[in-house]
């Protein structure tokens, strides 16, 4: 049994050789080529530094063989470091408190925390970007945690406890006209109402809520949920006048208003001007989500082609299959991975039945009898803009094919209408396309006329839009003489939680949808809620980030540890390292254990260079030998 072993150990050995004999590595100069190196490797020395680790636990965790050993106060420090959620939320929500409260079973605190921030906390629990989730540090060792799920369970669980500590402040007599009922103009407004301003949204729709509410379809974002929302913002005293189309800002400003805050959005759609453009059958994504969420009749053909990969395009293609084709495609010019639209939307399109096609470009829209019959493609090899911002394409020369289609949707694009602004030479724009303001105040040229969101960056995240939203508030309340303070504390002052081991240990739950049969006959919400349980465990994954449980001890076993940087390639905060030593040893059982005294890092224990990038920029540039398989290929 013996030699059996160990003559398909050899042969194994041999396989792997003769497969690799007549393989020749290709020199690759560093930093051309991109390598990732694992954070584990180099070095003998271990290294702590206390400074970063906050005792969550992670790295004894990790360690196969329980050579480390921690003990933490129960107690936290709190402010020290802000969580990385919290710090890359574009309005500052603390993600990382509300979801420790949501742990704890305290889920109208949780509210409370969101609504300190933001008065949209359902919209974006249901459609919000999420730029957090991808900052999460839960993510470096697992799976980031589902911070914008865990804001709509705290939504869904309210119970009114934020209102008792609402501000309102006693009436200025100052009048503020924002245009557009859009996330911008009513955060604003519902801001600058709370600061004691009279304030009058006028919205030319005959609904209100903007982009998030005639583009972003239902089956995303119910309509009544939005309702809910722009009832607490009227609640507040902020009048909105539908179907109020503001031709002149000059003219609000001349009718009495104090301030007049610009907050259209982007409804204007852009189509490619390609030869065929102007045959029946082709629409515009703006418009063609627009007339479907005021319920006008829309109709698709059988097969759907949408030009264009971002949400916006899934959008159409989503809302497409709903309306009844058989056949939707999504094509864009960027490759898979460069794709614009989320990875979530992406996959619940395909899931759904979307065809995706990057790496397209187009040519030629085809007809039948004035109709639309399909695109002519071309495959895209790469693509990028030139100094002067022209596109240059490099197609692949005969990969010439057709996409047929009855209906084609152009989703490529969209801007503001800005006529309200033409003839006021203080208010300048770029380009023609959207407005120039300062990016901390939002104020314009013209004094008294700011301006914010989409009408400001063009299309952009609806947690970014409700962030423009509170600076101009804030700025707008200075001057109208206020002191710009718009922040409210709404949720109970907290006790520190305990801790005595790390987060749960767990992956990152599936949320729940309803079946795909039912999806494609209806625009009901397709993502249902987290159950109760599922909610408190999933935040109970949370590293608390915020919180520093200083370990009142950190002992490492080298007797059992043989430097395998387990520890260290898990480690979320980047407090442990193998330093360069060329030898450690000792004789004594005692000395074998580090205390926290002996692994603290200094001067006499340097970082890693291979992972700690102001150690890398110091060494010399390297050569390193690279297989690359597909380069080898086109060189013989």
């Amino acid at each position: 049994m013996r030699f059996e072993r160990y003559g398909i150990g050899i042969a194994k050995g041999l396989s792997v050789t003769l497969r690799n004999l007549l393989r020749g590595p290709i020199t690759t100069r560093y930093p051309e080529q991109k390598l990732d190196i694992s954070r584990r490797a180099r070095g003998t020395k271990f290294a702590w530094d206390e400074d970063k680790c906050v005792g969550c636990y992670t790295c004894a965790r990790s360690c196969p063989i329980s050579a480390i050993e921690i003990e933490t106060p129960e107690t936290a420090v709190q402010g020290e470091i802000i969580a990385p959620c919290h710090d890359t939320c574009p309005a500052g929500v603390d993600a990382a408190r509300y979801v420790r409260l949501i742990a704890q079973g305290k889920f109208a605190d949780a509210l409370a925390v969101i609504r300190e921030r933001i008065p949209f906390p359902s919209v974006c629990g249901f459609i919000c970007a999420h730029p957090c989730e991808d900052k999460c540090n839960r993510g470096k060792i697992d799976q980031p945690i589902t911070i914008r799920a865990l804001k709509r369970f705290a939504w869904e669980h309210d119970n009114g406890l934020w209102r008792q500590k609402g501000k309102q402040l006693p009436p200025t007599g100052k009048k503020v006209a924002v245009v557009g009922a859009g996330p911008a103009g009513l955060t604003a407004g519902y801001y600058l109402a709370k600061q004691g301003h009279k304030v009058t949204v006028f919205e030319s729709l005959s609904i209100v809520g903007g982009m998030i509410r005639v583009g972003i379809p239902d089956y995303r974002l119910p309509p009544e949920i939005i309702n809910d929302e722009i009832d607490e913002i009227k609640r507040v005293g902020v009048e909105i006048k539908l179907n109020t189309k503001v031709e002149s800002v000059d003219k609000l400003l001349k009718d009495g208003y104090d301030a007049v805050l610009i907050a259209v959005g982007a409804h204007r759609g852009v189509k490619i001007p390609l030869p065929g453009s102007d045959l029946e059958g082709i629409l515009i994504a703006t418009d063609f989500l627009r007339d479907v969420a005021l319920g006008k009749p829309v109709k698709v053909g059988k097969r759907v082609v949408v030009i264009g990969g971002g949400n916006v395009g899934f959008d159409c293609a989503r809302t497409s299959l709903r309306l009844g084709a058989e056949e939707v495609h999504v094509a864009c010019l960027e490759c898979r991975s460069g794709m614009l639209a989320s990875a979530e939307e992406i996959e619940e399109g395909e899931h759904e039945g979307v065809l995706v096609h990057p790496s397209h470009s187009f040519t030629k829209i085809t007809g039948d009898n004035g109709h639309v019959s399909g695109v002519e493609c071309l495959d895209v090899r790469s693509f990028a803009f030139d100094k002067d911002g022209k596109l240059q394409v490099d197609s692949i020369a005969g990969s010439e094919h057709t996409l047929p289609a009855d209906t084609i949707i152009f989703a490529v694009g969209q801007w503001p209408e800005l006529g309200l602004v033409e003839g006021m030479d203080e208010v300048k724009t770029v380009r023609g396309r959207t407005i120039e303001v300062d990016e901390e105040t939002k104020a314009t040229g013209k004094k008294g006329v700011f301006a914010a969101g989409d009408a400001v960056t063009g299309t952009d995240l609806v947690i970014t839009a409700i962030a423009a939203g509170r600076k101009a508030a804030t700025a707008m309340d200075k001057y109208l003489g206020g002191d710009g303070n718009i922040d409210e504390a709404l949720a109970p002052v907290e006790a520190m939680p305990t801790r005595v081991e790390g987060p749960r240990e767990a992956f990152r739950p599936e949320i729940p949808f309803i079946p795909l049969k039912e999806r494609l006959s209806t625009f009901k919400g397709v993502e249902l809620s987290l159950a109760e349980q599922l909610a408190i465990e999933e935040a109970e994954r949370c590293l608390r980030c915020d919180l520093a449980y200083h370990p009142e001890k950190y002992q490492v076993d080298t007797r059992k540890c043989i430097f395998c940087g387990l520890c260290i390639e898990s480690c979320p905060f980047d407090a442990l390292f193998l330093g360069h030593v060329y030898e450690q040893a000792a004789y004594r059982s005692r000395e074998l254990i580090l205390e926290k005294e002996d692994i603290k890092r200094d001067e006499k224990v340097p970082a890693s260079g291979y992972y700690h990038p102001e150690v890398a920029e110091t060494l010399p540039k390297q050569t390193l030998l690279v297989y690359n398989e597909k380069k080898a290929k086109r060189q013989t």
